[in-house]
């Protein structure tokens, strides 16, 4: 099996929550753009946590046979081993967790009272300080703060990523040029724009922010340069072979608009009821749909009509 296939396996067999299955779902290539949207604004629902382990299975190229009988068997979750690592049990692996994944990995909710004074003892003696209380309440806040300064560092790194996109038009000079194709000038407009995204949110993280919140931050910042490697895969293509490579979402919705722009209103008005029609079925079939498969094609369906919806009541503003 391939990396991505033995992460989602493992995903299964040890994890199987939403969260995970979005930290997950967000790094591999083939995932599906419109469910990627849809996953990061779902609650944590069995019917939603279905349709994320199918949509994981299907983008790392797992079978629904395969899927079907790792979700047979029981969840085995992750224990605390005497020399303070985690490992994973029933599974055959004898690696330590590093300390820096535990405390990525705490949760004040869950986490039972030996765990907390095994997890602060073991950061106390690593960074050399220790929580200004014994209680309960000042070695979780010791270990919450030690996760904002993780996340801190980690987001550190991010700029030597993120400086190629202010040196675009010159990595990739074509851009410059007047028969440079438009679709790969927009891409370069995102990519400067994740840039701004990413100093904007780098900034936030150094504020007064809940533990929550921290969380959602630093995997919005990640998710911003996971999505936008589709685009730098197509101005490399085009800068070594002089062609679109033409994988990324935006030429099918580029296709899909120009076809729009060429109907009149009446037709548009019709367009609109029908996409308006589709989107209603759609979400419905998928509601009531049981079989996972079928619940993520309606869902995805109903993603696609409905942004082809929004755009046709936008041409129909423009005509009045």
């Amino acid at each position: 099996m391939t990396s991505q296939q033995n992460e989602v396996v493992d995903f299964i067999k040890h994890d199987r929550t939403l969260s995970g299955a979005r930290k997950i779902y967000n790094t591999l290539p083939n995932r599906s753009r419109s469910f990627h949207h849809q996953l990061n604004g779902m609650t944590s629902t069995p019917a939603n946590l279905e349709r994320a382990i199918y949509q994981l299975c299907r983008a790392a190229g797992i079978d629904q046979r395969k899927m079907n009988a790792l979700l047979q068997s029981p969840v085995v979750k992750k224990e605390e081993t005497p020399e303070r690592g985690v490992v994973i049990l029933g599974a055959g692996s004898s690696g330590v967790v590093s300390l820096a994944a535990r405390v990525m990995t705490f949760s004040a909710d869950t986490a039972e009272w030996p765990d907390i004074q095994s997890l602060a003892a073991d950061i106390a003696e690593a960074k050399d300080r220790k929580a200004e209380g014994r209680d309960k309440p000042s070695l979780i806040a010791f270990i919450q703060e030690e996760r904002a300064q993780l996340i801190a560092e980690e987001a550190k790194e991010v700029p030597i990523n993120v400086k190629k996109s202010i040196k675009l038009r010159e990595q990739f000079p074509f851009i410059k040029k007047k028969d440079c194709p438009d679709v790969l000038k927009v891409l370069v407009n995102d990519l400067i724009s994740a840039y701004d995204a990413y100093k904007e949110g780098r900034e936030k993280l150094w504020a007064s922010m809940s533990e929550e919140e921290e969380k959602i931050l630093a995997q919005e910042i990640v998710d911003n340069f996971i999505e936008n490697k589709q685009a730098y895969d197509e101005l490399e293509h085009f800068h070594k072979n002089g062609t679109l490579l033409g994988e990324h979402p935006i030429f099918r919705e580029a296709e899909i608009k120009a076809e729009l722009e060429k109907l009149d209103g009446e037709e548009l008005r019709k367009r609109y009821q029908a996409l308006r029609t589709n989107v209603s079925r759609n979400e419905s079939k998928a509601e009531k749909a049981e079989d996972v498969e079928k619940k993520a094609e309606y869902t995805e369906k109903a993603a696609d009509y409905a942004w082809q919806r929004d755009y046709v009541s936008e041409l129909l503003k423009s005509k009045k």
